[in-house]
């Protein structure tokens, strides 16, 4: 009976925090059994299409375009970023004015686990069944069932069969 409970306030308090996500921005779609922690951010301007049976944990910045599968975990403080500034030009124009770049679509696979405090960098593709490590810095794409972590993330394993 407490694990029914506990199962249907989960359900309730992640009802009730896409919904408020949706009042404030518009173009989110999240899938059934989708469940976050307190303080997920999503900048203004950016696209969020999130399948089923995702945890996000507490503080998730997510400030690019974000395609998440379903079944993936994704721990606290974790950072989807982009949408840079651009940095080419050494006229007189500041960083701070020089405009942004095209946002590219940062896409997560089914079976996903992404480790506390890792940052994925916009346009990466993480496949099914990777891992990354805590930690981490994704700037390039993560192969299926790989495990990853380090600065910036590199292959450590795959996964195998227990």
């Amino acid at each position: 009976m407490i694990k029914q409970l506990k199962a249907f306030r989960r359900y309730i308090l992640g009802n009730l925090r896409y919904l408020k996500l949706r009042l404030m921005l518009q173009d989110i779609r999240v899938g059934r059994g989708f469940f976050c922690l307190k303080k997920l951010y999503i900048a203004r301007g950016f696209r969020v299409r999130i399948g089923d049976n995702v945890y996000l944990g507490r503080e998730t910045h997510i400030a690019s375009n974000l395609i998440v599968g379903s079944d993936v975990l994704v721990a606290s403080q974790v950072s989807f970023v982009g949408g840079d500034h651009r940095i080419d030009d050494l006229g007189d124009t500041p960083i701070k004015q020089s405009g942004r770049l095209h946002n590219k679509t940062t896409i997560i696979e089914d079976n996903v686990w992404i480790g506390h405090g890792v940052i994925v960098m916009a346009g990466v593709v993480i496949k099914s069944g990777a891992v990354v490590a805590a930690g981490a810095v994704v700037t390039k794409d993560v192969e299926n069932d790989e495990i990853v972590g380090g600065v910036p993330a590199k292959f450590i394993r795959k996964r195998v069969l227990g």
